[in-house]
């Protein structure tokens, strides 16, 4: 078979390319699904189901253990949010039809609807949906854990559980809900659209945007960083580049395979270039080097730019905001 047949055999065989516009036929769905969503969505719940049992551990804690049963609660915490980053860094699927990242990561949190919904004491799935989203989520716990540490025997500490309880019920549901409900023609759109989303996310929002506060501002001081609070704002950022990285270059579902078999060899190598270059710029960055940080968000751009200009028109996908950008 000639070059130019194999070529087209492999178009005709994904299924990605009819009238010059991209579509996703169930293989391309499902090595997204398989490859990427389905483990991560796992690995989440597992951690998820964790921190119930580690935040009534604190609860419980006698006195001279106090700080074993914090350190292990903050340990769980760190495990989920790094599981949730991966998962949710790209929100597609369950993430965003169940509009997890606003159940789960609303941020910021409203210290001050913490202590209210503290004071009402809830109990109970039915009790927590009474509670408004600024007070719950992996932030809110983020808060009871290091910037007013929940005590044994507290009603903060009981609201914590509750909130730990929340948090893996809502890792149940995203694992266990049908992976792709949209029509199989947006799933390009989706994918794409949402990973640049997500990239964004990444870099204005995590990165860029805290450091433009403080050039900013006539106060000065260190940038506060998502996560900061709990020194993990780095570790955030690893986790949300692994969920970007993955599908851009890793498993049969990712851009690369797909412009691969669409015969574009070339752009796949050159997208994994760009990635090489992302991993370069975000290897060991520490919130304590702001320079080092805007750099990186430099790197960011232009691999956004080149996915917005490049990739996604080889794909028959236009990038712009629509119902399925998520919040």
């Amino acid at each position: 078979m000639s070059g130019r047949r194999v070529g087209m055999a492999l178009v005709v065989a994904a299924g990605l390319l009819v009238g010059g516009v991209a579509r996703a036929d169930p293989a391309w769905i499902a090595a997204v699904e398989r490859d990427w969503f389905a483990p991560r969505a796992a690995a989440f719940a597992e951690t998820a189901a964790a921190l119930p049992p580690a935040l009534r551990g604190l609860c419980a804690a006698p006195p001279e253990r106090t700080e074993d049963a914090l350190t292990r609660a903050r340990a769980a915490w760190r495990s989920a949010l790094t599981d949730w980053e991966r998962l949710a860094g790209v929100a597609i699927g369950p993430v965003l039809d169940l509009r997890a990242q606003r159940r789960i990561d609303f941020t910021p949190t409203r210290p001050r609807m913490i202590e209210k919904a503290i004071q009402s004491a809830p109990a109970g799935p039915a009790a927590m949906e009474l509670i408004g989203t600024p007070a719950k989520g992996l932030p809110a716990l983020e808060w009871l854990l290091w910037v007013k540490p929940a005590t044994p025997d507290s009603a903060a500490c009981a609201y914590a559980v509750q909130l730990a309880e929340e948090i893996a019920r809502e890792a149940v549901a995203i694992a266990a809900a049908p992976f792709n409900t949209r029509p199989p023609a947006d799933f390009p759109s989706d994918l794409i659209n949402q990973w640049v989303a997500g990239l964004e996310r990444l870099r204005w929002i995590g990165m860029e945007l805290p450091i433009h506060v403080v050039t900013t501002s006539e106060t000065g001081g260190a940038p506060e960083f998502p996560r900061g609070r709990a020194g993990a704002a780095a570790l955030a950022w690893a986790a949300q580049w692994d969920a970007l990285r993955a599908l851009a270059i890793t498993g049969h579902g990712s851009l690369a395979a797909v412009l691969r078999a669409r015969g574009q060899a070339d752009a796949a190598v050159e997208l994994a270039d760009r990635v090489a270059r992302v991993d370069a710029a975000l290897r060991d960055l520490d919130v304590g080097d702001p320079a080092r940080v805007r750099a990186a968000t430099g790197v960011l751009t232009t691999l956004r730019h080149r996915v917005e200009t490049a990739i996604a028109p080889l794909l028959g996908v236009s990038i712009g905001f629509s119902d399925a950008d998520g919040d």
